[in-house]
């Protein structure tokens, strides 16, 4: 698990790596975290180089978040209403 933590990117920071802890911790199947435990996608779902999050990213961020688009909009580092644009432009539903 440690070298899965180690080699990821995280482009969300640390709320990514927090979110990714916690999910982990609370679906693991034994005290010990497992690098499947983990869940860890590879980097495909990293925002574009100008910052803005690709409809991957979107679709990863509200899943991680349960579909609640405040906190899916803070892990990518943007304001709730620029999500909603973002979800109208690639046509995603809550």
């Amino acid at each position: 698990a440690e070298k899965a933590l180690l080699q990821h990117d995280w482009p969300g920071n640390v709320r990514e790596l927090q979110n990714c802890i916690k999910r982990a911790m609370l679906l693991a199947r034994s005290k010990h975290l497992t690098a499947a435990d983990l869940q860890i996608v590879g980097n495909a779902a990293r925002p574009k180089a100008n910052g803005e999050p690709d409809r991957n990213s979107v679709i990863a961020a509200l899943e991680d978040a349960d579909g609640v688009v405040a906190k899916a909009a803070r892990s990518l580092g943007m304001s709730r209403q620029a999500l909603y644009r973002r979800m109208e432009k690639f046509d995603i539903n809550k």
